[in-house]
């Protein structure tokens, strides 16, 4: 049994491998900028979390209790995470996965099989929340000044808890899929998780949680200290991984107790019994509900006649092409639930500015709301950005196998691109303008501030919403079942890069004239003649920028698909549609009729 697992987890193994030692053309260059991307990365948050740590142990008389809750809450809330992920993950890897009926029907083990699947589903859910969770335990040991036993029992203490959620999950699963179909599972839990966390984080923003660094808000410390008691169990691994760090920590070190060492080890334990004997009782036979046909999804009557109003394009390649994509979007619910996070996310955003008091500053207020107004620009064009990279990055993407039916269409490159553009710059750009306009009224914007305001984000969303389209263009994955996975390649590591660049090089040009309207408004300064020509030679760079940033990346996404194209039909004719993903192909040696 132990070869056999080894032997199914070889192909993965062996392909990390291989990609490490050949990455291919320019594979090189991605990985070293990756792994720059990615210390960078930790660099920042090890940073960012040491300062804040050490913010929230400065504060005079409840520091180590906010410094306690906050590891706590840590632990809990990656427990939390990777238990999400361990279920979507191992729902995907043992019953939905398309090798699945190759690895069914070879001579092994079935229960090989189910290690082996538990094994890639473990490393595939846990490496991500561990990653980003790492650096910031390290930033409490370097700012508490922990002994080296504190960074020694890191990965011991973390390991078990990462096992023990993995394994609950995929007991979970296996339980859930012998009662419903695994697709429908799927669909709700991912439904589920969705609108939880986005209620919770509506829930915990309007808390304002911030007060919890103020005592002085407080009527009294004794409601300052229950509002501090957040609710833990002595049951709970992330407790135990807590109370066994912590001593090492800001607490007495005479408390440090290695029994929870061994609790979480045998947590882990019992977890993989339990998970192996329900794969050795259900698996099989929650692998043969799972088996059922994906169902024909038809739209609906509020779906057609949404649709209906795609009419008013008159182009009827445009029209066909935005059909097609507004009924895919509303059909796959992992695309059109991202709304309701979407919207959560911008209650939350114009919630921060309701809630400013700038009147408190008389003297202030007036160069404070401006300048957050048009600070506020930059924040709208990050929102646009992150907008452009789950959506319209992966948007040519999208079309998967089905591609070639595009273009074998008398639809040319340079349409199809603009109609992807076209297609998400409408929403995105009501999105960047609603913002803009709310956060202007709550900061109570002088008019010139408000239409410079306006007038930036016209110029800024839809040179992003390009890039998206453009560099999606440039590095298409056809080959992808999930578009989740689109933008966190080297194209996207690209866009988030570029966009951010584009932000800071157009938001410093323009800060220039800003600071000067404000201080001639302010009486601090007068309108001479460096102002009469620097304002519109500011202004005309600007202008060269956002046109630099719309036209540029659609003509290099272009001229990818173009020469895509001409590779995919020069290799096998074009007469059959070549390489071109999902095209049919003629069978050898004879005709189509043949």
């Amino acid at each position: 049994m132990f070869r056999e697992y080894l032997t199914l987890l070889k192909p993965a193994r062996l392909s990390f491998l291989n990609y490490v030692r050949d990455p291919g053309p320019g594979g090189r260059i991605k990985l070293i900028s990756l792994a720059l991307f990615t210390a960078a990365l930790w660099a920042a948050l090890f940073l960012l979390s040491v300062r804040s740590i050490r913010s929230f142990y400065s504060v005079e008389g409840f520091g180590d209790i906010l410094s306690y809750k906050t590891f706590g809450l840590l632990w809990l809330t990656g427990a939390a995470l990777l238990v999400f992920s361990a279920f979507i993950t191992a729902l995907s890897s043992f019953y939905l996965s398309r090798d699945l009926s190759l690895l069914m029907g070879a001579p092994v083990d079935r229960e090989s099989v189910f290690w082996a699947r538990s094994t890639q589903s473990l490393v595939s859910s846990a490496w991500m929340p561990v990653a980003f969770l790492m650096p910031v335990f390290v930033a409490f040991g370097y700012a508490f000044k922990a002994p080296a036993l504190y960074y020694a029992l890191i990965v011991p203490a973390s390991l078990p808890v990462v096992l023990t959620a993995s394994f609950l999950s995929q007991t979970l699963v296996i339980l859930l899929v012998n009662v419903l179909p695994a697709r429908r599972t799927r669909d709700i839990v991912s439904l589920l998780g969705l609108f939880g966390f986005a209620a919770l984080y509506m829930i915990f923003r309007l808390l304002r949680p911030e007060q919890l660094v103020n005592p002085e808000s407080f009527r009294s410390v004794a409601g300052y200290l229950a509002s501090l008691q957040t609710p833990t169990s002595p049951m709970f691994p992330t407790t135990w991984a807590s109370d066994l760090l912590w001593p090492l920590l800001g607490g007495s070190r005479g408390d440090f107790r290695a029994i929870y060492l061994a609790l979480l080890w045998v947590s882990a334990g019992v977890s993989a019994v339990i998970s192996s004997y329900a794969a050795h009782f259900l698996y099989w036979q929650g692998y043969n509900k799972s088996q059922e046909g994906a169902g024909r999804q038809k739209a609906g009557g509020l779906l057609n006649l949404v649709a209906g109003a795609f009419r008013l394009v008159r182009n009827p390649e445009y029209r066909a092409v935005a059909v097609k994509d507004f009924k895919i979007f509303f059909r796959d619910h992992t695309q059109w639930s991202q709304l309701f996070l979407l919207g959560a996310l911008m209650i939350i955003y114009l919630y921060n500015f309701s809630v400013l008091n700038l009147k408190r500053y008389p003297l202030q207020a007036f160069f404070l709301e401006n300048t957050l107004a048009f600070l506020n620009v930059g924040l709208v064009g990050l929102v646009s950005a992150t907008l452009s990279l789950r959506f319209a990055f992966p948007s040519i993407s999208a079309e998967g196998f089905s591609y070639w039916i595009i273009r074998s269409s008398p639809m040319s490159v340079r349409d199809f691109i603009r109609e992807k553009l076209c297609f998400w710059l409408v929403p995105i750009m009501l999105v960047a303008l609603t913002l803009t306009w709310l956060t202007c009224r709550f900061l109570d914007a002088a008019p010139a501030m408000s239409v410079t305001a306006f007038v930036l984000t016209l110029l800024l969303t839809p040179g992003l919403c390009a890039l998206g389209v453009g560099l999606g263009s440039r590095f298409p994955r056809f080959e992808t079942e999930n578009l989740a996975q689109v933008p966190t390649g080297y194209g996207g590591l690209i866009f988030m890069l570029s966009s951010s660049l584009s932000l800071l090089l157009i938001i410093g040009v323009s800060a220039w004239p800003v600071v000067r309207y404000l201080r001639i408004r302010r009486g601090m300064s007068h309108f001479g003649l460096r102002e009469g020509i620097l304002m519109p030679v500011l202004a005309l760079a600007v202008l060269f920028l956002a046109w630099l940033l719309w036209n540029r990346p659609l003509k290099i996404g272009r001229e990818a698909l173009e020469i895509y194209d001409e590779e995919a039909r020069g290799r096998d004719g074009p007469e059959d549609g070549g390489d071109i993903p999902g095209a049919p192909r003629l069978p050898e040696g004879g005709e189509a009729g043949a």
